[in-house]
């Protein structure tokens, strides 16, 4: 099943270690997600995206492109195809909407969630349309007719997970990032240096920690695996959302 990826950390950052170089990078993650990838960021707080419907583990482009990215906030995704053709641009993860940048992990009931959107929401997808964008749709029309982020969130998820395989996602607004966990794996890593050396981690994720205390990096990150081994990687709680705050402070809700 697919896998989501997301960060959001203090000043601009690259993701070069954990798409490619750590232990259980994301590349690696999808020699079993062979359906596409794609990878969402933010450039002077607007929204860009860049998806393709191929195999990312054998892709140069995704070496390519992962290296150039440098954001506050990232989204990254390998796709095994639950819904709508494979190997499609189109269908592949992250989806884009005005500034909101979306990645789903699982399967919704795709017929369903359509009879509830309203116009905008129901025009103009950029896939066939799949089960995730309507589920993206859904979540911001509910956003939007509540006034509130959080609620409408809420409101979103419990009207869809009983009808649901998964419906784990990463979204962000540019400012912050939401994660929900239902049905399939999630966790998350806070990534402080400044906090101490972390003796038990692996060489290589030592010297990678030790640059960022150099640089004075600090990031939260979320991931349907653990993408190093001997980190403090946590488990988000079943029908639970985390939102990640600019100031890196997270917050949970249980839904």
């Amino acid at each position: 099943m697919c896998r989501l990826f997301g960060l959001i950390a203090n000043k601009e950052v690259d993701v070069k270690f954990s798409m490619l170089e750590a232990s259980n990078n994301f590349k690696k993650q999808a020699k079993r997600n062979p359906d596409g990838w794609g990878i969402g960021w933010y450039v002077d707080g607007k929204a860009e995206i860049f998806k393709r419907g191929e195999d990312a583990f054998c892709s140069d482009k995704f070496d390519y492109k992962v290296k150039g990215v440098r954001s506050k906030i990232v989204i990254a995704h390998v796709r095994y195809a639950s819904s709508g053709s494979s190997n499609s641009d189109i269908n592949a993860h992250p989806f884009i909407y005005n500034n909101w940048i979306f990645a789903h992990n699982g399967t919704v009931n795709k017929d369903r969630i359509c009879k509830f959107l309203k116009e905008p929401f129901d025009q103009n997808f950029t896939s066939e349309p799949i089960d995730s964008e309507i589920y993206f749709r859904f979540i911001l029309q509910c956003i939007e007719e509540e006034a509130d982020i959080l609620t409408g969130i809420k409101k979103a998820v419990k009207e869809i997970i009983d009808d649901s395989k998964g419906a784990n996602f990463i979204l962000s607004d540019g400012e912050q990032l939401y994660c929900f966990r239902h049905g399939r794996d999630l966790f998350f890593l806070v990534r402080d240096p400044s906090c101490g050396p972390v003796y038990e981690t692996s060489k290589e994720t030592q010297m990678l920690i030790e640059s960022k205390r150099i640089a004075n990096e600090k990031a939260v990150i979320v991931a349907t695996e653990k993408i190093t081994s001997r980190e403090n990687w946590k488990e988000i709680k079943e029908n639970s959302l985390i939102i990640c705050k600019e100031n890196l402070e997270i917050q949970e809700e249980k839904i």
